[in-house]
């Protein structure tokens, strides 16, 4: 089974438009709600980082990036990537939380799903638009069931979810809101490019040595694995790491 992502060499223009949206989202919830805001945004940065570099050497992402038309060097692609996946969800999660603990459930909700809906939509309707230009299609797939790395993974967050556990009270409630709203966000992400028809899952058929399309109740299935459990949890020390090492102000 694979996450599959269908672009063009557009792909990477946009998704660095997308960085500069969230660097200005970032940059305002910092100056109006405190350091915090910084402090997420360069953790799950990091934390991306790593993940990411780990899928290049391992060779399960397969991609190539262009930037306004030129390709870019594997590590600037590795940072972009990062800076952008990472923050994108981390940095309106984190805010989601902040405003469940402070009661303000609807300006919570509605802010993280404009602004991640904006995004995502902007990248999936992009991507539509260039491959039906005719842009020369690029194909990225990410393999989610190999056993060595299922197994290494379910090891890594079976010690995630031991940590956001462990968190003091009332830390633990901000902790928990904070990967919920991660997963959902990530699957509104997913929902907007699987219906644009630029993200899915697909699975390989050896006996015709194709990669065939899932209907949409395993299409649901797999994204919503693929938004909860190698996203959300995986990406949790980005939080629970961070807020043990004391740098949450």
């Amino acid at each position: 089974m694979y996450s599959v992502r269908k672009s063009t060499m557009k792909h990477g223009t946009t998704n660095f438009n997308v960085l500069l949206f969230i660097l200005a989202i970032t940059c305002y919830l910092t100056w109006q709600f405190g350091i915090n805001y910084f402090i997420i945004f360069c953790s799950s940065s990091i934390i991306h980082l790593i993940i990411e570099s780990g899928l290049a050497l391992s060779g399960m992402r397969k991609s190539e990036v262009y930037v306004y038309g030129k390709k870019l060097p594997k590590t600037i692609e590795i940072v972009i990537k990062s800076m952008t996946e990472g923050p994108a969800y981390c940095v309106p999660a984190y805010f989601v939380a902040d405003q469940f603990i402070a009661g303000n459930f609807l300006l919570g909700i509605v802010s993280a799903v404009i602004v991640v809906g904006f995004a995502a939509y902007y990248l999936g309707w992009s991507d539509k638009r260039d491959l039906e230009k005719g842009e020369l299609p690029l194909i990225s797939r990410r393999a989610m069931n190999k056993p060595k790395a299922v197994m290494l993974l379910a090891l890594i967050n079976t010690g995630c979810l031991t940590a956001l556990f462990l968190m003091p009270s009332p830390y633990r409630m901000h902790a928990f809101i904070y990967i919920i709203a991660y997963s959902l966000l990530v699957m509104l992400f997913y929902l907007i490019n699987y219906n644009l028809g630029v993200r899915m899952v697909e699975i390989y058929d050896h006996d015709t040595k194709e990669f065939k399309q899932p209907g949409p109740l395993f299409q649901a299935a797999g994204l919503a694995y693929d938004s909860a459990y190698e996203m959300a949890v995986l990406v949790s020390p980005a939080y629970w790491l961070t807020f043990y090492l004391g740098f949450f102000k």
